[in-house]
């Protein structure tokens, strides 16, 4: 009869202490975005929410970083409760990396807990970025006074044609002047003929 009890209560006692163990668990829920120039430094906060049934000091690993990054938190282990959620505050140094989108992975390390990791962002942004793009609409605005200067060329190229034509115009009308009329040469040649024919 004891010995009929004894397994039954020998499975309840393993279930339970399996529960124990799996009491302890602890989530990165967010992590702040962060954007940032080369050779800068950036804060960021890391929150860590207790989904189990009892606290624990747990310590945030930062994977998967990108050659350039460097995180470092004052306070790298906090007890972190059932329940709650508990924040880290960290920075972010950054060395001369290229423009662009980096990823990083943040986990959780607890005695007893298993992975609760999430994949943070960071964004490096263009140094003078916005100063080049003025720098070249200024360049652009600057450029298009010479070329308005020599649409306003051909108006005195007009007036110079149009004033030649008026002196080429005005030479002919000259030239007419001068010139005798045809009748008169006529009348001319008819009196010399005549005055020929009477001395003849």
């Amino acid at each position: 009869m004891n010995s009929s009890f004894s397994v039954p209560l020998i499975a309840l006692l393993l279930l339970l202490s399996g529960q124990a163990d799996a009491s302890f668990w602890f989530q990165v829920k967010e992590i702040t975005p962060i954007e940032m120039m080369p050779n800068s430094e950036a804060n960021l906060s890391v929150y860590v929410k207790g989904l189990g049934s009892e606290r624990a000091y747990v310590e945030l690993v930062f994977k998967n970083v990108t050659d350039g990054f460097d995180f470092s938190c004052p306070k790298m282990i906090k007890n972190v409760f059932p329940a709650g959620v508990t924040q880290y505050n960290c920075s972010v140094k950054a060395a001369d990396v290229p423009p662009g989108n980096y990823s990083f992975v943040v986990d959780v390390a607890a005695k007893g807990a298993p992975s609760g990791k999430k994949t943070g962002f960071i964004n490096v942004l263009a140094p003078d970025g916005g100063r080049a793009m003025q720098s070249q609409d200024g360049s652009m605005s600057s450029g298009s006074v010479p070329s308005g200067s020599m649409a306003s060329q051909p108006a005195p190229q007009e007036n110079s044609a149009s004033q030649a034509g008026d002196s080429s115009a005005g030479t002919p009308t000259a030239q007419t002047r001068n010139t005798p009329a045809s009748g008169a040469a006529a009348a001319i040649l008819a009196l010399l003929l005549a005055f020929r024919r009477m001395a003849g």
